[in-house]
């Protein structure tokens, strides 16, 4: 009997599918805000009750003494609360609720009922999410995401019996409600018929899954106060949990969303271009979502190498990376010097005045030097400024002096100098005085304001007249108001002509000046849809490029050769030596080279090993 042996059986590891990628949309930098306050609030109500009560929003303020609310009584109430796990952006309220938000604009109304009947329940259900519980917060009248969301969790209105607030707080209910776990917020900005500036809705929800999601926002925390902000977020950032069936890419304001499948400890990596791929533990028990964010500390892109571009060469200038950046922009512009002293005799040539109907932004009857000033009054509650035009490049020894006099004006009405770097986008006071509700100064005070801090970068200097709220002073004579004379800024130059341009690739561009002009650039990195703020300037001189000569050439020594060159009609910030197997190259730089100073700035001695890769050698000059 014979005997077949019996065949092997290949034995395969079980292999799993890969992650499914998890989208919640693009939310705007206005909605992930929103959702970032609301997580803020639900992780910790006790202390965003004692935040609010600290607000110093001038349109929350507003609010507060409108309506009267009890503060500490407010902040009572919030520390009551517990705790609630944080909400999870989901694709499908997104969309239901931005759909309310744009039905409101439309309409001009604020309701929960929209124009063609439908309540929250049925325009969830229309966007396919299986819903067990909903809730559902709106606002048609929002000045600000700061102002809408301190709306929604004071919930300001009520009576006097109930502290200013609503009895009971629906909205602040919604938030803290540990029930839901997904979110959509919903937000159009703009003004139609009394609604607006800013309409907002959010809708909570909680489906039958009863699965946990781990959620998050990736940013860049530009402004060091230790939260997100709308306009720090980075997309494209890759979110992969080990054990999920799902992973994520933060979209362009920074969220993300992964669905988890049950309790139990996660492994999260975060991952994206130029960013050191981190990775955080997060323990799911109970069911609950958790939050995981990412961080990183971010250096702007800065120009590499000395001052120097050689005249009618490529000059490469290269720069440093920014983390998950995807493209890059280079501005190029020139500077010139500033001495101006704006003092209202020449006009608003030199200023840009945003003032209300009704009075002059120059007047005679007031001022320090010279026959005028400027003046900036309030007939109506709404902030007047003074812009200076030019854009400058300050200094180390950047100086801002002014005369000033705030007279008849409240302590709700405000003076400020601001100061911007992102060309008006954001503005940070370098001086204030609030009024005394009393005449104010009897004459004009001279102000003084460092700006070394701001060294080498380009600002734009304002004046504004603020009102906080309460009660103001709207008469607009002489005696009333905010009055600014001799304006000055020291060690600063004026940025003209600016030139902006699109770098291929990479993170280098190339200078070729065609006269000797000097010049100034800076960077800009963009991640996805969004630019970020341009980092330093560096300024360039143009010189002529020196001749490279061969002056002499030693006999080869074993397989060592030697030659000398020397420099004529400039000089050299750097000289690289470079070899290439054959005559026409290609030439790459030589790092087993010698370079030695003979005399210095003009004759230098090269030794290099001699090889098959390394037969022929020409050297670079670099400013």
């Amino acid at each position: 009997m014979s005997v077949r042996p019996t065949p092997a059986r290949l034995l395969r590891s079980p292999q799993s599918d890969p992650p499914v990628l998890y989208s919640i949309g693009e939310p705007t930098d206005e909605e992930q805000a929103y959702l970032e306050m609301i997580n803020r609030a639900r992780a910790n109500p006790a202390a965003e009750g004692l935040r609010l009560q600290a607000a110093t929003d001038p349109e929350v303020l507003s609010n507060y003494a409108y309506f009267q609310v009890n503060l500490a009584l407010m902040a009572s109430q919030l520390a009551a609360l517990a705790p609630a796990p944080p909400l999870a952006f989901n694709i499908k309220l997104l969309a239901s609720a931005r759909g309310h938000s744009a039905d409101m604009f439309t309409n001009a109304f604020q309701g929960h009922t929209g124009t063609d009947g439908r309540g929250l329940s049925e325009r969830a259900t229309a966007q396919g999410y299986a819903w067990q519980r909903l809730g559902e917060n709106v606002f048609a009248y929002a000045e600000s995401v700061v102002q809408g969301h301190a709306g929604f969790e004071v919930d300001w209105g009520g009576s006097a019996a109930t502290g200013g607030m609503q009895s009971p707080p629906g909205h602040r209910n919604n938030i803290h409600d540990a029930r839901f776990r997904e979110i959509g917020v919903g937000v159009v900005l703009g003004s139609n018929g009394g609604v607006g500036p800013q309409l907002v809705t959010q809708d909570f929800a909680a489906d039958a899954s009863g699965r946990p999601f781990l959620t998050g926002v990736a940013f860049y925390d530009f402004n060091t106060n230790g939260f997100y902000d709308a306009g720090e977020g980075i997309g494209g950032v890759a979110v992969t949990v080990v054990g999920a069936n799902f992973s994520a890419i933060t979209a362009n304001s920074g969220g993300y969303t992964v669905p988890l499948p049950g309790d139990g400890t996660y492994t999260v990596t975060f991952s994206a271009a130029g960013l050191p791929v981190t990775t955080r533990t997060v323990v799911v028990a109970g069911g609950v979502n958790v939050k995981a964010d990412l961080v990183p500390t971010y250096a702007p892109p800065v120009i590499a190498g000395g001052n120097a571009a050689f005249l009618n060469r490529s000059n490469v200038l290269s720069f440093s990376p920014v983390g998950a950046a995807t493209s890059y922009r280079v501005e190029q512009t020139k500077l010139l010097p500033y001495a101006a002293v704006e003092g209202a005799e020449n006009g608003t040539n030199g200023v840009v005045a945003e003032i209300s109907n009704g009075y002059a932004v120059i007047t005679t009857a007031a001022h320090a030097g010279g026959a005028a000033s400027f003046h900036l009054a309030m007939p109506a509650p709404v902030s007047q400024f003074l812009t200076l035009r030019p854009i400058l490049r300050l200094g180390t020894n950047s100086q801002l002096t002014f005369a000033s006099r705030l007279s008849w004006a409240t302590t709700g009405q405000v003076a400020r100098a601001q100061l911007s770097t992102d060309d008006g986008a954001t503005w940070q006071d370098l001086w204030t005085q609030a009024g005394t509700g009393g005449s104010g100064n009897a004459g004009f005070v001279g102000r003084s304001v460092s700006l070394a801090g701001f060294a080498g970068r380009n600002a734009r200097v304002r004046f504004a007249y603020t009102f906080s709220g309460g009660s103001f002073f709207s008469q607009t004579d002489a005696t009333v108001g905010f009055f600014l004379d001799d304006i000055a800024i020291s060690d600063a130059r004026e940025v003209v002509t600016p030139v902006v341009s699109e770098i291929p690739s990479g993170t280098a561009f190339v200078f070729q000046p065609t006269n000797t002009a000097g010049c100034s650039f800076r960077v800009q990195a963009q991640i996805g849809t969004r630019r970020l703020g341009f980092g330093p300037a560096k300024d360039f001189v143009v010189v002529p490029a020196p001749t490279v000569q061969l002056a002499a050439r030693h006999p080869p020594t074993g397989n060592q050769v030697q030659f000398d060159i020397g420099l004529a009609g400039g000089t050299a910030g750097r000289l690289v030596a470079e070899s290439a197997p054959e005559i026409a190259g290609p030439y790459t730089p030589d790092p087993t080279a010698v370079l030695e100073t003979v005399t210095s700035g003009s004759a230098f001695r090269i030794t290099a090993p001699l090889t098959g890769e390394r037969r022929f050698f020409r050297v670079v000059v670099a400013p």
